[in-house]
């Protein structure tokens, strides 16, 4: 009987662990129901003003969208060790001869829920293998689900031939991470954006085997500047670039963001 209900009480601390890592995912799976071809976007705002939809992909607004600009579509799936999400990502790139780029956004907002006390945490898997030259914002925490009023964006450029650098950025601020990275290699990434130290960090493969590490990279806003809650993940796709991204998490912790 004594052992019996030890095993009982094990089981039962155990699942308490299992619920409090687990309870800090606000958001994740975010392609769930896609496979590969399929089209990211279910919808276009039209409007700044327009309707939220919740929990849905759309082409975010714009008052002047780019000739010939399509919705990315659904290409292969993405994997990095120790990293629990996994399944499908969106095709970077454009169609031959359209150039610029185009914003697509996912609600984070539910019944006028705004997350903006606290630290927030944006994790997603990139694999490019094309960029441009100069840096280019590519994913972003936005004040608005209509996209736009960023509030923590990441980019990336060329570095000589053969390799890529990241950097961060809120408002006019930004920095690049010290260290260059493969093309044709899966990263992880993860934005941190803190309200209460009123920053934004970059953590490029950080080591999952441990606590939050020491970010690569950091930038500290002027007075204000995170003042604006978060509703959306923003993701630009652009013309100069050709690769993947995907496996996005929305995490209050650095447990619920990398998945353990």
């Amino acid at each position: 009987m004594i052992i019996v209900m030890k095993k009982v009480f094990v089981s039962i601390a155990l699942a308490a662990v299992a619920l409090g890592s687990q309870a800090q995912i606000v958001k994740n799976d975010l392609l769930k129901g896609y496979k590969e071809g399929d089209v990211l976007e279910k919808t276009v705002y039209n409007d700044k003003r327009a309707p939220i939809n919740v929990d849905t992909w759309c082409g975010g607004f714009t008052s002047k969208p780019v000739e010939g600009s399509v919705s990315p579509t659904i290409g292969k799936a993405l994997t990095y060790e120790g990293y629990s999400e996994a399944g499908p990502s969106i095709t970077l790139g454009f169609p031959q001869g359209v150039k610029g780029s185009r914003v697509s956004v996912y609600s984070l907002v539910e019944s006028g829920k705004v997350y903006s006390k606290g630290t927030y945490y944006i994790a997603c898997l990139v694999n490019f293998s094309k960029v441009g030259t100069n840096l280019a914002d590519f994913l972003a925490a936005s004040a608005s689900y209509v996209g736009g009023g960023n509030r923590g964006q990441v980019y990336v450029r060329r570095e000589g031939n053969d390799k890529i650098k990241f950097a961060v950025g809120l408002m006019k601020e930004r920095n690049e991470a010290p260290m260059v990275y493969d093309y044709n290699t899966t990263h992880l990434l993860v934005l941190k954006v803190d309200y209460d130290k009123n920053e934004v960090s970059l953590f490029v493969d950080p080591d999952l085997n441990q606590n939050e590490p020491k970010a690569d990279v950091v930038v500290a806003g002027e007075e204000g500047a995170l003042k604006a809650g978060l509703k959306a993940i923003s993701f630009r796709n652009r013309s100069g670039f050709k690769g993947n991204i995907g496996n996005f998490r929305f995490a209050k912790d650095w447990a619920g963001a990398i998945g353990k």
